[in-house]
């Protein structure tokens, strides 16, 4: 998606992503798909099992941070320690890329261990494989500048929105407040409905259908995706406190009135 933020007009751009999980994948096939001028290789642990995909070339980590761009596309709970691995691995001039779903911890990581000579640009692709499956266009990604050139900046929100995304500029704290809500509540729902084994009946009212297709949306997701966006949010736990609360003054009413 911002893959042509780092070389001139006409230059092959490098692209490295490190983790091949299923945002990994997605990554991987919208820069294939949408970017004529991008080299994309990716780093994965069961690279030998994946094989080629898509003509997707896997590498060595030492090779993948050798490219003008870097995504990590690993879990949050893991983010901290893949930083610390490639910090003195990336090239100076080049573009690291974050795409959490939370933002004040990544922000935090990456300004800790990554080099002055390396810019850093924050973002949440506010998609996942699900949601684009019926293209890009209208989908929402956010963006923060960490430490990039404003040049830089500028090319990476042109490539975004070229591809159809809608480009969002928000700080790390603005977004997480926001997210609690809008994703870590919406999988909360989902992750509740699911542990309630609520399916599809022969009645469904339409409320009940898009609760079910947003249920079946989250739990496409790993729970690992859903622990960590609660864990690392530093909004989400109040989140799920007032849930509790509002659900216990509800039951009350409901008792005794």
């Amino acid at each position: 998606m911002e893959a042509a933020a780092s070389a001139e007009e006409g230059d092959t751009v490098q692209v490295g992503i490190i983790g091949f999980g299923r945002f990994g994948k997605l990554v991987a096939r919208i820069l294939k798909s949408e970017f004529e001028d991008v080299h994309v290789l990716v780093f994965a642990r069961k690279s030998k099992k994946l094989g080629i995909n898509q003509g997707i070339e896997f590498a060595t980590l030492d090779e993948v941070c050798n490219s003008d761009v870097i995504i990590p596309c690993v879990p949050i709970s893991s983010f901290e320690e893949v930083i610390k691995s490639i910090c003195g691995r990336i090239k100076p001039g080049a573009l690291l890329i974050d795409v959490c779903s939370v933002k004040v911890h990544p922000v935090e990581v990456m300004t800790k261990y990554i080099p002055a000579n390396v810019e850093i640009l924050a973002t949440h692709p506010a998609f996942g494989p699900d949601s684009a499956k019926r293209g890009l266009k209208g989908l929402r990604i956010v963006l923060h500048k960490v430490r990039i050139s404003p040049a830089k900046f500028t090319k990476v929100k042109q490539s975004c929105r070229e591809i159809g995304l809608k480009v969002i500029e928000m700080s790390p704290k603005e977004h997480d407040k926001l997210m609690a809500y809008s994703l870590a509540y919406t999988h909360l729902i989902g992750r509740i409905g699911e542990r309630m084994n609520i399916k599809n009946t022969p009645i469904n009212t339409q409320g009940f259908a898009q609760l079910l297709k947003v249920q079946n949306y989250v739990v496409n997701d790993t729970f690992t995706l859903f622990r960590d966006m609660q864990n690392f949010n530093p909004y989400a736990g109040e989140m799920r406190q007032q849930f509790c609360q509002a659900l216990d003054k509800i039951e009350e009413e409901l008792v005794s009135g």
